[in-house]
């Protein structure tokens, strides 16, 4: 008999968090699992159009996260589900809460996406509900690195024998023929080097630095740089990009649904952030064989890239350091070479169909 899981996201607006949990709905095994994907809200799902058709989904309709406590304890009272899953701590502080609501005991995992306290803005009002919720209503707490195990550990104590780390899972053979797709609205002049950096445009992800580092590069080397995402920073970051003087070279492309033909086009990936969970985007540029250089942030970079052996490190939001690694790799054919192909064989190890049994066992 099929288990009946039920899966709650906010919305599955364009980041890691929401691809991930798509990628790791798309891939169990439906002739164990039955997936119901339950939906707060009816905006914002950039990824709604990726998820399979096999999975049923339902919306609640509501404004705000939080307004839809009693409908989601509703939902689980109706379909009686057998395991509970949901990511990013809002939704698995709501989820846990519904859950006890309910008076149901329900198998429920919840999966912490962000090395959340790099932040500085986690209140004790958070600390103390992830810390109740967590411990006394989740069965288990996946992180995705290693840096955020340590996080919950020691910034929110969970107990550390309920965390598991599984990495993100990736659809590295999907990935690979989705990048083959021609590019349309860009063209690259054979004596020139195409950066790019995608993420939304917000705080952590520290396009700032990329910017100025970038207004670095583009005086040693003939380059553009592309910035695929959205967010609240846009207009911020366009003001800056003209102030340096380099708004013809920086070039603001959006949400994409598929980001991968631009980084298979580009020369080089970026990433600058203050902080992350894992980093999913490393991991797909990566498999599309475009190389990688990332702050050392916490959590996730270091422990893909290993010491520098699958691509560039450098310090969290130092421009010039960023700048001369940008410069050095793009100035090397054999570096990006040999990083290239390193990046191909590093992206396998985390294939979603093996990363995914291991959510399939805890979810038995």
């Amino acid at each position: 008999m099929k288990k009946k899981i039920f899966v709650f996201m906010f919305s599955l607006s364009g980041g890691g968090a929401e691809r991930t949990v798509v990628n790791i709905i798309n891939n169990l095994n439906k002739n164990k699992f039955e997936v119901i994907l339950v939906l707060g809200s009816n905006k914002n799902h950039d990824y709604i159009r990726l998820v399979n058709n096999d999975i049923r989904i339902k919306y609640l309709n509501c404004r705000k996260l939080y307004f839809c406590l009693f409908q989601l304890r509703r939902e689980i009272i109706k379909e009686k589900p057998d395991i509970l899953f949901s990511t990013l701590n809002g939704n698995n502080i709501l989820l846990l809460i519904s859950k006890m609501l309910s008076f149901r005991n329900v198998k429920t995992i919840v999966r912490e996406a962000s090395n959340r306290t790099q932040s500085g803005n986690v209140t004790k009002i958070n600390k103390l509900l992830t810390f109740v919720t967590y411990n006394y209503f989740a069965n288990k707490v996946v992180a995705l690195s290693k840096g955020v195990k340590d996080d919950l550990k020691m910034n929110f104590n969970i107990d550390p024998r309920k965390i598991e780390v599984i990495y993100n899972p990736v659809e590295v053979k999907q990935i690979e023929t989705l990048s083959k797709e021609q590019v349309g609205d860009i063209k690259k002049s054979p004596d020139e080097k195409l950066i790019i950096a995608v993420g939304r445009l917000v705080e952590p992800k520290d396009f700032h630095t990329l910017i100025n580092a970038f207004n670095i590069v583009s005086r040693t080397l003939k380059s553009r740089l592309i910035i695929l995402g959205k967010g609240p920073f846009e207009k911020q970051l366009k003001d800056l990009s003209e102030s340096l003087g380099i708004k013809d070279r920086v070039l603001f492309m959006g949400f994409k649904d598929n980001p991968y033909n631009y980084i298979n086009y580009s020369d080089l990936f970026v990433l600058s952030s203050k902080w992350e969970g894992f980093s999913h985007v490393i991991v797909e540029s990566m498999s599309v064989g475009t190389p990688v250089v990332s702050t050392n942030c916490k959590s996730g970079p270091a422990e893909i890239i290993c010491d520098n052996k699958f691509g560039r490190l450098v310090p969290v939001a130092d421009s010039e350091k960023l700048a001369c690694e940008i410069i050095e790799v793009l100035s090397d054919d054999e570096t990006r070479k040999e990083l290239s192909l390193l990046g191909k064989k590093r992206a396998q190890d985390f294939n979603a169909k093996t990363i995914v049994i291991m959510y399939e066992r805890l979810f038995i």
